[in-house]
C-alpha cells in the first residue's frame, strides 16, 4: 500500500469518526435557544440496569447496638437480598419472578424447610419480615387460597430506588410497624404521603413531622 493511499484512508477514517461524534458545543447552543423559547431539551445518561439491593446501614447499626437481631438472622436477611423484587421488596424466585413459598425458599437457600419456616416466623414477630393475607379470599372462602407472599422491610434492605417503594405494600408495613410499637426508633423510616404514587425512605426527623401532620389532619376531620 502506497503512502498516499494510506494517508487517504487515515483521513477518511478520521472524517467518519468526527461525523459520528456528537458536537456537544453545538448541542449546548441549541439547548440554550430552545430554553429561550420555553422548551427544555432533556439530557439522558446511560442507566445501569443491574438489579441490586442496598442495606440501610444506619438502621442495621441501630439494631446491632440494641442486640435486636442475632448473627444467624442477619445472615438469613443477607441471603434474601438477591431474591427481593424491585420496588416491592417481596421475596420471589429469580428464575420465575413468582412469590416464594416456604418450601421453595428453603430450596433456593439450600436450607431445611423447618429451619426456614422457624426463621421466617421469628423475623415476622420481630417486625423485620411481613406476610399479608388476602382479606377478600378470607371473606369468600374462609381461608387463604392463593399464595401468601413474604416481604422484607425496606427499612432494613431496600431493593431498588428508595424513593419509589410500592405504595400499597409500604402502607401495610407502616400500619403494622412493630419496631416503632416496641420503642425501637430507627434513624431511617418508610412513609407514604397522601395520594402519593410511591412510598419513600426518609430520616427520622422527616418521619416525625409526617406523623405529626397526619395527626393534625385526622384531628381536624
Amino acid at each position: 500500500m502506497s503512502d498516499q493511499l494510506r494517508k487517504r484512508l487515515y483521513q477518511a477514517e478520521q472524517k467518519a469518526k468526527h461525523q459520528s461524534e456528537v458536537d456537544l458545543s453545538l448541542m449546548n447552543r441549541e439547548a440554550a435557544k430552545a430554553e429561550e423559547q420555553g422548551f427544555t431539551i432533556i439530557r439522558q445518561k446511560r442507566v445501569n440496569r443491574t438489579p441490586f439491593s442496598q442495606t440501610i446501614n444506619p438502621n442495621i447499626l441501630c439494631l446491632n447496638e440494641l442486640g435486636y437481631l442475632k448473627a444467624a438472622e442477619l445472615g438469613f436477611l443477607f441471603m434474601l437480598a438477591p431474591l427481593l423484587k424491585i420496588g416491592v421488596n417481596a421475596i420471589v424466585d429469580p428464575h420465575t419472578d413468582q412469590y416464594c413459598s416456604v418450601a421453595e425458599l428453603a430450596f433456593l437457600l439450600k436450607r431445611s424447610r423447618q429451619k426456614t419456616s422457624e426463621m421466617i416466623s421469628t423475623l415476622i414477630k420481630k417486625g423485620i419480615m411481613y406476610e399479608f393475607a388476602n382479606i377478600h379470599e378470607l371473606r369468600i372462602y374462609g381461608r387463604q387460597v392463593s399464595r401468601r407472599p413474604f416481604f422484607l422491610s425496606p427499612e432494613i434492605i431496600c431493593c431498588g430506588d428508595k424513593n419509589k417503594l410500592e405504595s400499597g405494600v409500604t402502607q401495610l408495613m407502616t400500619h403494622h410497624d412493630l419496631l416503632e410499637k416496641k420503642g425501637i426508633k430507627l434513624p431511617i423510616k418508610a412513609i407514604v404521603e397522601p395520594h402519593a404514587t410511591y412510598g419513600r425512605l426518609v430520616n427520622r426527623k422527616q418521619f416525625l413531622q409526617f406523623q405529626q401532620q397526619l395527626r393534625k389532619q385526622s384531628g381536624s376531620k
